[in-house]
């Protein structure tokens, strides 16, 4: 190159790493990163989730006590959907919402029928903490996108399209969530993560499970 790469280059090449699963380029992309010390959490965060998919909590740990010596905080996951006129909020295993019980009801049901009919089995691989298998589970179970999903089909009507927002990247496990949703409940989801629009309908995602 003919300058010096900046903060947001050595963080592409160290996401197309973890996509493509090249340990040895991601290892010197991760470390060039974490030396330009961005006021950037979002790619402490992409450095900690890589070093905790090979499973390097020690190289986790130090990732976020150098995030946190810098002040700097991650982001939790948040999600949401517009029905009646009026925005719903869900974070990551909330129970603040005034519906609370409803929701996780429903979305208990949603999840055994998509075991039952759809095959569908938690991926735990895609939480990147160091916690018991049954914990990681739950932690999937209660991810804020899902929280939005079991509310619109409790409160939007039949047919109706289902639209959310969410802050961060939808995981693998929640996509596939996603699409199972859309084939066995018969609903188009519309998901704008930070990276992109996912259309899914009929078990299909518009991205092409690439995202």
């Amino acid at each position: 190159m003919p300058f010096e790469p900046t903060a947001e280059i050595w963080s592409a090449i160290l996401g197309a790493c973890r996509v493509h699963s090249n340990k040895e380029l991601g290892e010197i992309a991760a470390q060039k990163l974490l030396q330009l010390n961005s006021l950037n959490p979002g790619n402490y965060v992409l450095v900690s989730n890589v070093f905790a998919a090979s499973g390097r909590w020690k190289d986790v740990e130090q990732v976020r006590m150098k995030m946190k010596g810098s002040g700097l905080k991650k982001t939790p996951g948040c999600s949401w959907i517009e029905i009646g006129n009026k925005l719903h909020t869900f974070i990551a295993r909330d129970k603040s919402h005034p519906n609370s019980d409803e929701i996780y009801q429903k979305l208990a049901q949603i999840t055994e029928k998509l075991e039952i009919e759809g095959g569908y089995v938690p991926q735990t691989k895609f939480v990147l903490h160091n916690v018991e298998e049954e914990e990681k589970v739950e932690m999937l179970y209660g991810h804020s996108e899902r929280l939005a999903i079991a509310y619109g089909l409790l409160y939007l009507p039949v047919g109706t399209l289902i639209r959310i927002t969410k802050n961060l990247r939808i995981c693998g496990d929640c996509h596939t969530f996603c699409k199972l949703v859309s084939r066995f409940f018969g609903r188009e989801l519309v998901v704008r993560d930070a990276n992109r629009f996912h259309h899914f309908k009929d078990g299909v995602c518009s991205c092409g499970d690439f995202w």
